[in-house]
């Protein structure tokens, strides 16, 4: 029974109408390993098969990067309470201590290094798969519609001279990797499509909300996209 029911999707997917298209919008997210804001612009692509009528099933790709300026301290703090669950709530002495006690940090570097600014950079790959149905509202072609799906945000953060530093302070007996974990998550949409008569052409507007699962210590918060896009039939 499986395997049928595999053959029939696959065998709809392969009859299906196909659409090719590109998006464009708004990332709004934060840094995992900064804790900053990683609001950005967002690009992407997708393909889009009609099932039926008004369902449609879209596989979907994106990519969004930021910088942001950042202090050691700062980085630090994050860092540290993340990795080793160390938490200073803003105890700078605290800090200082166990840099110096726990990773031999030299007690003369240790204040002049964590006020100095560093750029950390971010980067984030979205790949899904969406369910959407669209409802009708009269012979307009204009249609909203709502969707469902699953996927995952593949996450990259560092701040390259801010590691170097790390490990030279440290004698290298302390070594911070950049930040690459992949987070699957399910997410929701909901926009609006404009779908001119016989002609292979749509546009639309939408947004997009994923929760991340199974993220260690809920180090990433909920991502939300706006975006607009268009698409072409074959």
């Amino acid at each position: 029974m499986k395997k049928i029911v595999i053959l029939l999707l696959v065998c709809g997917l392969a009859t299906a109408g196909m659409k090719v298209g590109g998006r464009i919008g708004y990332y709004g997210g934060d840094d995992p390993r900064t804790g900053q804001s990683a609001s950005s612009a967002v690009f992407g692509g997708q393909l889009t098969f009609s099932l039926m009528g008004l369902v449609d099933l879209e596989i979907s790709g994106s990519y969004a990067s930021s910088e942001s300026d950042i202090t050691m301290g700062q980085y630090l703090i994050t860092y540290i309470e993340d990795e080793y669950d160390q938490n200073f709530q803003g105890d700078t002495t605290g800090l200082y201590q166990y840099l110096e006690n726990e990773w031999g940090w030299t007690p003369d570097s240790i204040s002049s290094q964590l006020l100095n600014d560093y750029t950390a950079t971010f980067h984030d790959i979205d790949l899904g798969a969406t369910m959407k149905i669209k409802i009708p509202i009269g012979v307009i072609p204009l249609k909203p519609y709502i969707g469902a799906g699953g996927g995952a945000h593949i996450l990259f953060s560092d701040a390259d001279i801010l590691m170097q530093v790390v490990s030279e302070e440290t004698g290298g007996n302390i070594s911070i990797d950049p930040y690459d974990h992949v987070h699957p998550g399910i997410h929701g949409v909901i926009g609006v499509v404009f779908e001119p008569p016989m002609i292979p052409f749509s546009v639309f507007g939408e947004y997009k909300y994923t929760k991340p699962i199974a993220s260690s210590g809920n180090e990433v918060d909920g991502i939300s996209m706006f975006y607009a896009g268009v698409n072409l039939g074959f």
